[in-house]
Parts: C-alpha cells; sequence; structure tokens
C-alpha cells in the first residue's frame, strides 16, 4: 500500500522538505538493514527481480521520492537537485518559476493559481498513479510568504476538486513575531481562510521554534 503523496509549495515549504526526505532516508536505512520492504509511504521503490523470477522478493535497489515540488523561485530547487539528495527526485515532478510571488498572498494565489493549475494538476495525477491506495496528500507550506501562502492554499481547493475522498494534511509554518516582511500577518490571514474551508487536518508550527530546531 502506498498511502501518501508529498507536496512541498514555496521556499520554506522546500527547505523543511529537503530535511524530511534527509530524515525518511536515513530512518528506512535503520530499520530496513536488508532491503527488501519499503516501510515509508512516502518513498516510490525499484526492485531487482527476486526468486522465482518474482520482482515482489527481490531486494529494494532505489527509492524515489513520491513528491512534488513546487516554488515560484528555483533558488532552493535547483539547492536540492545539486544536492546529496539529488538522485530521490524525479525532475519531472518539479515546477518552478524565475520571479517569485513578491511576499503576495494574491500574486501566489490568483497569478501563479491561475498560470500553474494544469501543469500542477498533471504532477498530481502523476503522483496518484504511482499510489496503489492513495488516502492522503501531505502539504508543507508557509502561511507568510507570497507563494507558500497563496499557491499553498490555491492547492487545496485544486484537490478537492480533483481528488474529493483524499485527505488533505496541512503542515503550516507562521510568522514568528520578529518576522520582517511587513506583509506577512496579511498573508497569513488570507490563507487561514482557505485553510478552514479545504483542509482536513493542519499542523501549525510557528517559525521561531523551526529556527531553534535548526539551530540545535
Amino acid at each position: 500500500v502506498s498511502p501518501a503523496s508529498l507536496i512541498a509549495v514555496g521556499q520554506c515549504g522546500n527547505q523543511i522538505g529537503c530535511c524530511f526526505w534527509d530524515l525518511a532516508l536515513r530512518e528506512h536505512a535503520a530499520v530496513n538493514q536488508v532491503p527488501s520492504y519499503n516501510l515509508f509511504p512516502f518513498f516510490l521503490s525499484f526492485r531487482v527481480v527476486g526468486d522465482g523470477g518474482s520482482i515482489s522478493k527481490g531486494k529494494i535497489c532505489s527509492l524515489k521520492a513520491r513528491a512534488v515540488l513546487i516554488d515560484m523561485e528555483e533558488g532552493v530547487v535547483n539547492e536540492i537537485l545539486q544536492g546529496p539528495l539529488r538522485d530521490v527526485f524525479d525532475s519531472k515532478q518539479l515546477i518552478t518559476d524565475i520571479s517569485g510571488s513578491g511576499n503576495n498572498w494574491a500574486v501566489g494565489h490568483k497569478v501563479f493559481g491561475s498560470l500553474y493549475q494544469e501543469q500542477i494538476l498533471e504532477k498530481l495525477r502523476k503522483s496518484a498513479e504511482h499510489c496503489d491506495c492513495l488516502q492522503c496528500f501531505f502539504i508543507i507550506h508557509s502561511m507568510g510568504g507570497g507563494t507558500g501562502s497563496g499557491l499553498g492554499t490555491f492547492l487545496l481547493k485544486v484537490l478537492e476538486d480533483e481528488f474529493p475522498e483524499v485527505y488533505r494534511f496541512v503542515t503550516s509554518v507562521y510568522p514568528s513575531a520578529e518576522d520582517d516582511v511587513i506583509t506577512s500577518p496579511y498573508n497569513s490571514i488570507l490563507a487561514m481562510k482557505e485553510l478552514n474551508e479545504h483542509a482536513d487536518c493542519v499542523l501549525p508550527i510557528d517559525n521561531q521554534n523551526v529556527f531553534v530546531c535548526e539551530i540545535y
């Protein structure tokens, strides 16, 4: 069973997502000394032929993240593709732009949402096709940035319309009191309305706590 697909949106979403995949790979290696079972729902496993010519009994030879990476600036996604986790991701499951959303919820939600809706849907369908029994989309995004708050919440409505029976779990990183982006409170309020209407479960995280975890 492959019950989940992860979607990282925006700079913050992809940075946290990268940490998630690194930890998931290390845990997979720790509990799976003989690579025969894929115990993590976010990975698509590829196997060599096993006993009796059965692929299902063969050892896992590689893992691919069951994920879609989205950012309207290409810097963070390019760093991921040039880093140690580059072979984990399918380059066809990435969506980037150059200009960014300018810390503006409306640009992410209205402009880039409409512009990339069909392309996003295509990637989501492809990700869903690799799941035996899709139960959940897990979204990571920020509430303060333009792409994370705007396009991230636009994505929720798209998922609700296209996959109405699949749960939508969201990890939302809220701006801290020291946030110097003047539009982040407005972005957060606009994004919260969309979360309230279209998310099944929201796991809120304070950005300051994420920063502290990175330090320690």
